[in-house]
């Protein structure tokens, strides 16, 4: 008989699907808070009920994939704790805020000497 080489992708799963409410709960309360205002807010940019949105808060279920993406694409704090959960997290939105402050002021010396 031959040994069972299968991997048991159960655990690795259930590892991130256990966090991932926790995250998205924590990125959201960190940014919105948990007053109502900011619950009509959540949900009125997913279109999700409000009591889906109180359940994402609360860290009982994090949001489906367009509920994700609609909330990734309004607040940089669940944007992210996405990427922070994949590891794509880098230097990489720094050196974009970097580059555009270079490159405006590259276009603010370029005006003024423009304009002497």
């Amino acid at each position: 008989m031959l040994p069972t080489t299968r991997k048991n992708l159960r655990e690795e799963r259930e590892k991130i699907g256990a966090e991932y409410p926790m995250a998205i709960a924590m990125a959201l309360k960190e940014e919105m808070g948990g007053s109502r205002n900011s619950i009509k807010k959540l949900a009125r940019w997913t279109g999700a009920s409000e009591r889906t949105v109180q359940n994402w808060l609360g860290g009982v279920r994090g949001p489906s994939g367009p509920h994700l993406v609609a909330l990734a694409r309004h607040s940089p704090a669940v944007h992210f704790a996405y990427l922070s959960m994949t590891g794509r997290i880098d230097g990489s939105a720094s050196d974009i805020n970097a580059g555009v402050a270079l490159l405006r002021e590259a276009l603010n010396l370029l005006t003024a000497r423009r304009l002497s």
